[in-house]
């Protein structure tokens, strides 16, 4: 395999890896973000879907902390006791979870495939993967 595929390659999973951990709406990596980090979130679709039933069979609210960010409406979530603040910060941020995943990316390679130099291919492959998990259109 070409060394730039092998960097392409990289770059994209360690995007889509970090998406994964920060951004993405999946179920189950939803769930575990809400836990480790807390904070203001805007709602799912399936949140929305939920909120409005709630509001026609005439309860108020499904006991969930709401509010209002320009056109979007949020939930407050509460970050569990265990975590600390540093790994909410770590797991909210494309940046830095960015980096971890780029290291075990480069090596896993590393170890299966082999890459030249992985202390220089790991901030490569980061900035580009860091670079792409950042974007609003991502």
């Amino acid at each position: 395999m070409p060394l730039w595929l092998l960097l392409t390659v990289m770059a994209l999973t360690v995007y889509r890896a970090t998406r994964l951990l920060t951004t993405d709406d999946f179920p189950p990596m939803l769930a575990l973000r809400d836990r480790v980090c807390g904070g203001w979130r805007p709602l799912t679709q399936q949140e929305i879907d939920r909120h409005a039933a709630s509001v026609a069979d005439g309860r108020t609210s499904l006991g969930w902390a709401l509010g209002h960010q320009g056109d979007k409406t949020v939930r407050y979530l509460t970050r569990a006791s265990w975590s600390p603040y540093w790994l909410a910060k770590l797991v909210s941020c494309a940046w830095c979870a960015s980096g971890w995943v780029a290291g075990v990316v480069t090596l896993v390679t590393d170890m299966t495939v082999g890459v030249p130099d992985p202390w220089l291919v790991g901030p490569a492959v980061w900035a580009a993967g860091a670079l792409l998990a950042s974007r609003e259109w991502a």
